[in-house]
């Protein structure tokens, strides 16, 4: 179950204090701003991986999807 993903320099991730985050680094994992502060319609992210420029994510209210870097999910 892939907690991470890399786009090139960037990296998302589910955040490991609060499952229900994802949390973005744009310096290779040097520091980390939350990207998607979460919501009831999304539940809690429990692996995230890429394909292309999208984003795909299952989590405890389904399978979402992504196509600007975690900011906004789309249940699919």
């Amino acid at each position: 179950m892939p907690q991470i993903v890399s786009m090139g320099i960037r990296l998302i991730r589910i955040s490991k204090m609060n499952p229900s985050l994802i949390i973005i680094s744009d310096n290779a994992g040097i520091s980390w701003q939350i990207r998607f502060p979460g919501s009831d319609e999304v539940g809690e992210f429990l692996d995230i991986f890429r394909r292309g420029e999208t984003i795909f994510a299952t989590t405890t209210k389904g399978r979402f999807r992504s196509v600007d870097s975690g900011a906004y999910w789309m249940q699919i």
